[in-house]
């Protein structure tokens, strides 16, 4: 029911700003760009837009990427669409920090030095839903109550199990509310200017 909601939220935020207003975007696609950065201290980085942003990967046990996506000012991350996943697997891993580099060891990573973390995958409920929430209740981890605030965000995704995985997620950026509540004064304000 919580994903419901918050995909709903997410949507009705999105169509509160304008169709003018929000983008869809692939910020990185292996197929096309190359393997993300395997190096925690050195991720590929790319700054997420409002609406959709589509990271498409491919990955194989032993195969660690980082990315670290900013949010910019007046924006934050509502949620993680887990868009695709295919794999005879059934999971994969993700995990978040704060920052530009991702300073624990995949060999020994210490939970409570992770915003979060959690599988991803063909799990119930798991394709076509906001994997955000899951990843915010690591155990052991920091924690947060979603969305992300702007900031810096550096993420560590690896596959689990010992055949490749394809998977897709969509980080979604909407207004803070402060800032969707002006743009929706804004354009009222431009809709009597009209008339």
């Amino acid at each position: 029911m919580y994903r419901r909601t918050k995909l709903l939220s997410t949507t009705l935020a999105v169509l509160l700003i304008g169709p003018s207003m929000t983008t869809a975007a692939i910020i990185y696609d292996e197929a096309v760009d190359g393997d993300l950065s395997g190096d925690r201290l050195a991720p590929t980085t790319r700054t997420l837009s409002i609406g959709s942003n589509t990271l498409a990967a491919t990955s194989v046990s032993g195969d660690l990427e980082y990315v670290t996506l900013t949010v910019p000012p007046s924006f934050q991350l509502d949620a993680i669409i887990l868009d695709s996943y295919v794999s005879p697997n059934v999971q994969s891993f993700a995990a978040v920090q704060n920052g530009t580099v991702f300073t624990e060891s995949p060999a020994s990573p210490n939970p409570a030095n992770l915003l979060g973390y959690s599988h991803f995958g063909t799990g119930p409920g798991q394709v076509g839903t906001d994997i955000l929430d899951d990843i915010s209740t690591g155990a052991g981890a920091i924690g947060f109550s979603p969305p992300l605030p702007s900031g810096d965000y550096t993420f560590w995704l690896q596959e689990t199990g010992p055949s490749p995985a394809a998977y897709t997620l969509d980080f979604v950026v909407t207004p803070e509310p402060a800032t969707t509540v002006m743009l929706g004064f804004a354009g009222l304000w431009l809709l009597r200017r009209r008339n």
